[in-house]
């Protein structure tokens, strides 16, 4: 059982394999593939137990149980997408064989993980664990630990907020404020947890996804994204500038944080905004270019701008009510208002927008299929046409 399909990425193996002979030749290609990789050794004991099993099997003459073994993984993403994909192996390998009980052999916790999905199905006899045995401890855990750096997933969980807090760490002391580090710190972790949490950790891997994919193929989007990465580092720097002039005076209070973070905010939301902006509009770009119809593009550019309106205004409401640059409290409330009202106007525009591209590309699309309706109809009324004059012909010919 491998859940996150090292066998498919790295040797190219479909699953599920069934048999002894077929399981043989996937554990051979993977171990040729990425020998050190715990999976291999998991393959091989998985073949042990089950030639211990035929071998028990055969001695007893009256038994009439048999021996399967099975390869089943799930996908890269791990979670539900894994999950629900080794389901479906699982279905199809019990479709297969017929098996009610089994024996389950892994690597590690993380493939136990879907134990209980095994369970649902069928019942678990028992379940081993393979652990590769070193002859060094001290170089073994040296070992482990360098390999365990390198495993992708990992790195991508543990590496990213510790280079994150270290960049922060840095930062504070560049600018002469090594008690800005704490702050920024949870500031930096914050950020990432909310993004983890939301499900947005990989906005940025598939940003430089885009963006490479957008060089290789030619695309004009690559232009726009490399703005939009300058306009957002602007924005961070304008911000980050900002919240350091109130900083020194609002440390010490709940209210005053609110206020630095409000100035980060009002001085650069627009920056990424723009930014924001310059992606979508590449991409429409890249789809005029290519003959697509744009669509809901324009309710996502509006809304982009609209959330920018709000988020403004509400700064400005706050930093406002403070006193801050001698604003009141009433100002404040206008600039939100209008803030709001403006926003949900072009949320409107947006919208009704995309619902008339929607509706002249329909039409369109129903035009194209009359235009073929009746290319047909005429086609085949010239084929009758045609035959008739055949027929016609042929009964002249014989009289």
């Amino acid at each position: 059982m491998d859940r996150d399909n090292d066998v498919g990425e790295k040797a190219g193996v479909e699953t599920p394999v069934v048999g002894k002979t077929a399981v043989e030749d996937a554990a051979k290609k993977f171990a040729l593939a990425d020998p050190e990789d715990s999976d291999v050794n998991a393959l091989f004991a998985a073949l042990k137990i089950y030639e211990d099993l035929k071998e028990r099997t055969a001695q007893q003459e009256e038994s009439e149980e048999g021996a399967e073994i099975a390869l089943i993984a799930g996908d890269r993403d791990i979670g539900v997408k894994s999950d629900t994909k080794i389901a479906s192996q699982l279905d199809e390998v019990l479709a297969r064989t017929g098996a009610k009980r089994a024996i389950i052999v892994t690597d590690g916790s993380e493939d136990e993980e879907i134990l209980p999905i095994i369970q649902s199905r069928m019942r678990i006899d028992a379940v081993r664990r393979v652990v590769v045995r070193q002859s060094e401890p001290l170089e073994s855990g040296f070992y482990m630990l360098k390999r365990l750096f390198e495993e992708e997933k990992f790195s991508r969980s543990f590496l990213t907020p510790l280079g994150l807090a270290m960049l922060a760490i840095s930062i504070s002391l560049i600018l002469g404020q090594p008690s800005l580090s704490i702050g920024l710190i949870l500031g930096i972790l914050g950020i990432y947890a909310l993004l983890k949490g939301f499900g947005l950790g990989g906005v940025l891997a598939d940003f430089i996804a885009a963006m490479r994919s957008s060089l290789y193929t030619g695309k004009i989007s690559f232009v726009t994204d490399i703005c939009a990465l300058v306009l957002a580092l602007a924005g961070a720097f304008q911000g980050t500038l900002s919240a350091l002039s109130l900083l020194p005076a609002n440390t010490e209070s709940f209210s005053g944080s609110i206020l630095v973070a409000t100035a980060f905010v009002k001085a650069s939301i627009w920056w990424f905004i723009c930014a924001a902006v310059a992606i979508v509009v590449g991409k429409m770009m890249n789809m005029v270019i290519e003959g697509e119809r744009i669509v809901r593009q324009w309710a996502i550019l509006f809304s982009i701008v609209a959330s920018g309106l709000i988020l403004y205004g509400g700064s400005e409401c706050i930093m406002a009510i403070s006193g801050i640059n001698g604003g009141n409290a009433w100002e404040g409330y206008q600039i939100l208002f209008f803030s709001i009202l403006g926003a949900v106007f072009l949320s409107f525009i947006g919208v009704r927008i995309s619902w008339y591209a929607r509706i002249s590309a329909e039409k369109r699309g129903e035009l194209g299929e009359q235009v073929g309706q009746s290319r047909e109809g005429e086609s085949e009324g010239v084929t009758r046409v045609q035959e008739a004059e055949a027929m016609v012909a042929a009964e002249e010919a014989e009289n």
